[in-house]
């Protein structure tokens, strides 16, 4: 991993865990007692195949981007395989995807054109929980999972905290064009890009910056009580393979809002930054909505390409969680990310 990249993940778990209710550790054989522990750490998790797990899981569970498709129409080997022996089995499936470029409907359409027939009611997206975050920022209080309010020092927001009363009818947004349609849905508007909103307040939902762009969103957040939304808290992700199948890895959202982030700390706040707030894998608000929509007690396996959101929040979630291996988490970096995030999943699916 970049070094920003493994900063992001580890602040993604230092934030989980300081609410009380998420205070394990993923990590298998760390921590005496965890319901993840094993009696060796040196345990190395399976090599699998769809096959192997068939029998095991009542719900599937799949990231979208890296684990079963790319950008345009790609869809990756096996992908197709997985998903049509578990309709075959009359598995419960889910997407639940960090994508926050348009509303679920749309984002179910779209894994349909590549031959995935998620129905809107099986997708579960990061920009679904806006219209949740919204309205709590508008009451001002802002609830963390277990629906309590937590006090916390300004710049550290996704812990959650009392908030103040916003009206939060636009902001500045960077991002795709569709990613608008979400806004849209919970009453607000993305002002000009050469503009400022009535209140210091931006989201991003994919790093589509320009040096004007970050520029600007900077000035916003660098106001006193300014908030950054963060719509998909993805750090890296894997482009299409080339044609020698070689994968190359890009900073997205969430690295372009660790930056914002960072460089909003100034004299005129005191430093401490704007409030930041994040959805998404991994953290719980999404699990809460994913565990909502299939029975109490069903037995359920996260499917991703990435530790430090599919295999860190499946653990957060109680599920157990299978890594693709080669997409976002390299195999010659497997071991050292692994050490370094403290993250390890139960399976490697293999295709």
């Amino acid at each position: 991993m970049e070094l920003l990249e493994t900063e992001i993940y580890l602040r993604y778990k230092q934030i989980i865990e300081s609410q009380t209710a998420y205070s394990l550790t993923c990590h298998p054989g760390l921590v005496p007692g965890s319901p993840f522990h094993r009696e060796k750490e040196s345990v190395q998790p399976r090599h699998v195949h769809m096959a192997d797990l068939l029998d095991h899981y009542d719900v599937f569970c799949f990231d979208g981007y890296g684990t079963l498709y790319n950008r345009d129409r790609f869809v990756y080997p096996g992908a197709m395989e997985w998903f049509l022996s578990l309709r075959r089995a009359g598995k419960t499936l889910r997407l639940v995807t960090n994508a926050a470029s348009d509303v679920d409907g749309v984002l179910a359409r779209a894994a349909e054109k590549r031959g995935f027939d998620f129905s809107t009611e099986e997708t579960i997206s990061s920009g679904s929980l806006l219209q949740n975050l919204v309205e709590q920022l508008r009451s001002g209080i802002v609830k963390n999972a277990a629906g309590t309010v937590d006090r916390i020092v300004s710049g550290t927001a996704a812990l959650y905290r009392s908030a103040k009363q916003l009206e939060l009818r636009e902001v500045y947004y960077i991002g795709r064009e569709t990613g608008k349609n979400v806004l849209a849905a919970c009453g607000i508007t993305a002002v000009a890009m050469d503009a400022e909103p009535a209140e210091p307040i931006v989201a991003i939902s994919s790093a589509k910056d320009t040096p004007e762009t970050y520029a600007r969103a900077v000035k916003i957040l660098q106001k006193p009580g300014a908030v950054l939304l963060v719509l998909n808290s993805d750090a890296w992700a894997p482009k299409v393979p080339d044609e020698n199948g070689v994968t190359v890895r890009e900073p997205v959202s969430g690295a372009l809002s660790e930056r914002l982030r960072r460089d909003s700390m100034c004299e005129a706040n005191g430093g401490e930054g704007c409030a930041t707030y994040y959805l998404g894998k991994p953290f719980p608000q999404i699990w809460e909505c994913v565990k909502a929509s299939f029975p109490v007690g069903s037995r359920v396996l996260m499917i991703g390409d990435t530790l430090g959101t599919d295999v860190y929040g499946a653990k957060i979630a109680g599920f157990d969680s299978a890594l693709v291996v080669g997409r976002n988490v390299p195999a010659t970096e497997l071991d050292a990310d692994e050490a370094a995030l403290g993250i390890r999943p139960d399976y490697y699916l293999e295709p």
